[in-house]
């Protein structure tokens, strides 16, 4: 098993409000189905100064109508961003699936001699870890352009405020919880829905679990893909800071989370966050997370945040993915970044 090295890691450029985003699709072929969300992200995008291109072939749709064209293609389109000069940033249309299947198309000797931000989120992980742990590069994870910026009646503020100032500085990045969220499903098949702007109708803030200070490397993502991170990339999650969260599925935490700590060293972590649930109320999945943890790591002593927004859930936080985070129960998240 091999460990994140922090040392290694290149920190992109600073991005300003002028820059150049190339739109890249790794998985979904959303930018097809609901174009005119993608309008709504690029007028959001130009709104704030942002210059906005799409890779060749980002509106492509697999035979089989669930990817953003074959792996080769999708993977042509981020090496293509990468190379260019023009380009000062890549952000992901969306996730949802074929992340992995990238990554035997990707090279890791060019995005090491062009390193810039690449954004993602759920899926694009295995992208993130790639530019970590092949190309020594970190990344951002936490938006894309279809789910986030695209939003009905415009991107909530804290989501753009949150990816501008990830791009934009090298001083350390402070994460506070939102005071409200939405956790309403998005239907990329009928367009008069996805239209309709989603309710804020979940509580927000963060609940402590464990006191303490950790610090360490951020790895982690939605659960269901930990393990197969940890697997595919021989990661080490001790004195790593671990992150994960759950999407609309119906599998159960418990048995997911097991798997994550039958892969992994759990008990090693330097801390734990827990990203909101986009169902169950904010109290009852802060019960049901420590419960969990009693269960299969009891007696840790590592600081412990549920209820994050690093989520499913709108608006989100946009944070450095491999670098290093600071844990400070109970009310600071801060991500270091170092140059």
């Amino acid at each position: 098993m091999t460990s994140l090295e922090l040392a290694v890691l290149q920190i992109p450029a600073p991005v300003g409000a002028d820059a150049h985003i190339r739109i890249v699709s790794p998985g979904l072929p959303t930018l097809n189905y609901i174009p005119d969300r993608a309008r709504r992200a690029e007028r959001a995008l130009f709104e704030r100064g942002f210059t906005v291109s799409y890779g060749g072939r980002a509106f492509l749709v697999s035979a089989d109508g669930g990817f953003a064209g074959s792996a080769q293609d999708r993977a042509a389109d981020l090496m293509e961003a990468f190379a260019d000069p023009s380009v000062d940033a890549i952000l992901a249309a969306d996730a949802g699936q074929g992340g992995r299947d990238l990554l035997d198309h990707l090279d890791p000797a060019t995005i090491a001699a062009n390193p810039k931000p690449f954004i993602g989120y759920c899926d694009n992980v295995f992208i993130n870890q790639f530019l970590a742990s092949k190309a020594g590069v970190s990344s951002l994870y936490g938006c894309t352009l279809m789910v986030h910026i695209g939003e009905a009646g415009g991107p909530y503020p804290e989501t753009l405020d949150y990816l501008t100032r990830a791009l934009a500085s090298a001083d350390p990045l402070e994460c506070a919880p939102v005071p409200s969220r939405t956790g309403g499903l998005i239907s990329l098949y009928e367009p008069e829905l996805e239209r309709l702007p989603r309710e804020r109708d979940t509580l927000g803030g963060w609940t402590w679990l464990r006191p303490g200070i950790g610090r360490g490397t951020l790895v982690g993502g939605e659960i269901t893909l930990v393990p197969e991170l940890v697997s595919c990339f021989g990661l080490s999650l001790r004195s790593a800071v671990l992150f994960w969260h759950v999407g609309y599925h119906d599998f159960p935490v418990q048995q997911l989370l097991k798997k994550v700590c039958d892969q992994a060293d759990v008990a090693g972590l330097a801390g734990m966050i827990v990203g909101a649930h986009p169902v169950i109320p904010p109290a009852e999945w802060a019960a049901t997370v420590g419960a969990l943890l009693e269960e299969f790591v009891p007696g840790t002593a590592f600081p412990v945040v549920v209820n994050a927004d690093l989520s499913h859930l709108c608006p989100s936080w946009t944070v450095p993915y491999g670098e290093e985070v600071i844990l400070e129960a109970p009310d600071r998240i801060a991500f270091l970044r170092r140059p």
